[in-house]
């Protein structure tokens, strides 16, 4: 929220605390119409069913053409998002009701894992068969005694081990004899949730020409990744957009340094020669 707010919160008000309560009256809301009393599996699937029926989220796999679907406050006023921001929302709710949900980078697409704890009544038997389904395609981790369920976030979806080792190597080309590696469904840590959220409100802004704003969002991103050339690259073209050569420039050729070989490197050193540093005369 807080990022939503520096980077569009002059031109659209954001209210972070409104948005904060309006979770609290979801959970409670959640509570009362979905039964939730304890965080096992039949809870879960009555919480998928609020969240996507009774709150109508949705979600796009268009990350970049709107800002609505990007910025958090707009994806919670409109109830539409992408993968990401979902998962954000998804997550910090379900949390609120005492689920373990995490937000996993997950190649080419953002997913949700919930972790449920084995017990003999933990409502994972007599389950619809996408639920049960999933039941013997969980990832355990040593020394845990929790089942792991993964859901996409676009519309809820309770995904098999299959479906994910599919998704993955529709993304990661496919070598012979290579699986899917556990680390793709560890959590994702929470600077690299917010740096992939940040990328998708860049992209929109920018695919909006709002500059400005889209500045904003590189700014933070290089905050949290200071030594990523190519945030740094897409601040120079910002710059050089806001009539900023000088300081575009800094940005260019640290780049340049940076990534010699990169094609974009060979384009920028050009333009720089050919970039006019001189400050506009004022009459």
């Amino acid at each position: 929220m807080i990022a939503s707010q520096h980077s569009v919160g002059d031109v659209m008000p954001v209210n972070v605390r409104e948005c904060l309560q309006q979770l609290n009256r979801w959970s409670n809301r959640a509570k009362h119409f979905a039964h939730i009393h304890q965080p096992d599996a039949n809870a879960l699937k009555r919480f998928i069913q609020f969240f996507y029926r009774e709150l109508a989220f949705s979600g796009t796999h268009n990350q970049g053409d709107s800002c609505q679907h990007s910025l958090m406050h707009e994806v919670m006023s409109y109830r539409s998002g992408t993968p990401v921001t979902l998962a954000i929302v998804f997550s910090s709710l379900a949390k609120r009701l005492g689920f373990k949900v995490s937000c996993i980078n997950f190649p080419g697409h953002f997913l949700l894992r919930c972790e449920l704890t084995h017990t003999a009544d933990n409502g994972l038997a007599g389950l619809p068969a996408v639920l049960a389904d999933c039941q013997s395609d969980r990832q355990n981790t040593p020394g845990s005694q929790g089942q792991y369920l993964f859901i996409d976030p676009l519309d809820g979806r309770v995904l098999s081990g299959d479906t994910l080792e599919k998704m993955y190597f529709s993304v990661i080309e496919d070598i012979d004899n290579e699986s899917m590696p556990k680390e793709a469904l560890e959590p994702a840590s929470s600077d690299e949730v917010i740096v992939h959220m940040l990328n998708q409100i860049k992209a929109a802004l920018i695919n909006a020409k709002r500059y400005e704003q889209a500045l904003r969002a590189i700014e933070l991103l290089i905050t949290l990744c200071p030594n990523n050339p190519y945030e740094r690259r897409d601040r120079g073209v910002l710059l050089h957009e806001l009539q900023c050569p000088q300081l575009a420039i800094i940005d260019y050729q640290y780049f340049i340094r940076q990534c010699p070989q990169d094609p974009a490197a060979t384009l920028l050193a050009h333009q720089v020669k050919h970039m006019n540093t001189t400050p506009p005369v004022m009459h």
